[in-house]
């Protein structure tokens, strides 16, 4: 006697015949109504629910709370939205554009660096030189270091405070 063979299609044929008496498709959610009597499992199946959307307040911005005078021993620092204006003892420079620090108050920042002469005549223009400015803010303390891009040199670095008024000498 023989025995009974099944044909490799009939596994394939129950699952199509299974799917095609069912009410919904199989990629479709789980009704709502289902989920309440199914219990656990439909909540595996049905699809998650996104949170409300919320407002949040936006982060104040690190350069405005760094805008303002900053001052020390031979140097001064005034950051607006988008400029900052440097004034030394002999010299001066600029950042054209946000004083901008990471997260951990760092900054290195690429802008302009010129001597200024003890007399300025009418029509003096300064020879604009390349220059690095780098350091940290830590609360109302700002160290910063000068570095002459064009040929390293190093006018030097400098401690200052917020809302502090510079100590400048002017050359002679």
């Amino acid at each position: 006697m023989r025995g009974f063979r099944l044909s490799p299609q009939v596994p394939g044929l129950l699952l199509l015949s299974t799917l095609a008496c069912s009410d919904r498709l199989p990629t479709e959610p789980v009704p709502a109504a289902a989920q309440e009597t199914v219990g656990l499992e439909a909540v595996t199946v049905a699809r998650p629910r996104r949170p409300a959307t919320r407002v949040v307040a936006p982060r104040p911005s690190a350069t405005r709370q760094l805008q303002g005078r900053w001052g020390g021993d031979d140097v001064g620092l005034t950051i607006a939205n988008n400029a900052v204006a440097i004034e030394f003892d002999c010299a001066a420079g600029s950042i054209d554009g946000p004083f901008i620090t990471d997260s951990s108050g760092r900054f290195a920042l690429v802008g302009s660096w010129w001597f200024t002469p003890p007399v300025v005549f009418e029509g003096w223009q300064p020879e604009k030189r390349p220059a690095r400015y780098s350091g940290v803010v830590e609360a109302d303390t700002m160290m910063l270091t000068v570095i002459l891009l064009d040929d390293n040199q190093f006018p030097g670095s400098f401690t200052l405070a917020l809302n502090q008024t510079p100590r400048i000498l002017r050359c002679l």
